[in-house]
């Protein structure tokens, strides 16, 4: 199940008090004020204060025990894109009313294929005081010492006294290709019926496969045409090379001796899940 906890943390004069938290987001606000002032000065990345935010995470992670954050440079582009906007429109968000998911955001940005991401935003006077907050709120805390975030793109806009702040966390690997990922679900259909000791299927070609699979993909349903064969199984799984057990059965059926695969790659209906949608012909 992919989750994407977020978080935004609001820092004025350094004075940040806890406000209710929903399923959703959590939210910690100034008693002073719940956005920053408009500076009428041109915003600016700020490369340095983004790596001293990644040092401090990784010393943060260091004494709890926690693997360190690696730098992504894709991550780090789709968090600078995000800054701009919260610097522009002087207000902190996780998805302006233009802007795509966090996880579309992601994925759109690199080649990753994210199975957990988070984000924290906040704005501040300097890093330390962005960093304190940060780890004296538990979700931002939680988001920061989470053990399994590999991942990191941080971005820093200044904007007069103060610093927009985006940390997106993320943990995954490469987005396999469609002809990559039909083929591991092919290996993973004949590694099943090898161990069930049934004879191995033929492989076919067939372009609707693959179309209603992204189709699925598209409507975040495993609602598809009709396709003709004597068992049509139609599933999500993060890793193609995995089969859900339920599907086991009709894979390893004896009534069948050809088979197509089409694959394709989506979000899940909630837009917080990353996976692939699965269509499996079998004749």
């Amino acid at each position: 199940m992919f989750r994407v906890p977020t978080s935004w943390l609001v820092v004025v004069l350094a004075v940040a008090v806890s406000a209710p938290r929903s399923a959703a987001q959590a939210e910690v606000g100034s008693s002073a004020a719940t956005q920053p002032k408009a500076i009428e000065q041109q915003p600016s990345s700020d490369d340095a204060a983004a790596r001293e935010l990644l040092e401090l995470a990784n010393r943060a992670r260091s004494r709890a025990g926690v693997a360190p954050l690696q730098l992504n440079r894709e991550l780090s582009q789709a968090a600078g894109l995000h800054t701009a906007e919260m610097a522009a429109q002087h207000r902190l968000s996780h998805q302006f009313s233009d802007e795509a998911s966090l996880l579309e955001r992601l994925t759109a940005a690199s080649d990753l294929h994210l199975d957990q991401a988070g984000e924290n935003v906040a704005f501040a006077s300097t890093v330390e005081q962005a960093q304190e907050a940060l780890m004296q709120s538990p979700h931002h805390r939680e988001n920061l010492l989470n053990p399994g975030y590999s991942l990191a793109g941080i971005s820093v806009v200044r904007n007069g006294e103060l610093l927009y702040i985006t940390e997106d966390f993320g943990h995954g690997g490469a987005l396999r290709a469609a002809e990559q990922a039909d083929n591991e679900v092919v290996r993973a259909v004949t590694e099943a019926r090898n161990q069930a000791g049934v004879t191995s299927l033929r492989r076919t070609s067939m372009t609707a496969a693959g179309k209603a699979a992204c189709s699925m993909a598209q409507q975040k349903s495993l609602d598809a045409p009709q396709l003709p064969g004597r068992h049509v199984v139609r599933y999500t799984s993060f890793s193609p090379n995995e089969l859900p057990s339920a599907v086991l059965r009709t894979v390893t059926a004896n009534d069948v001796g050809e088979f197509s695969v089409g694959t394709c790659y989506g979000q899940g209906s909630r837009d917080s899940e990353g996976m692939y949608y699965v269509v499996l012909v079998l004749k």
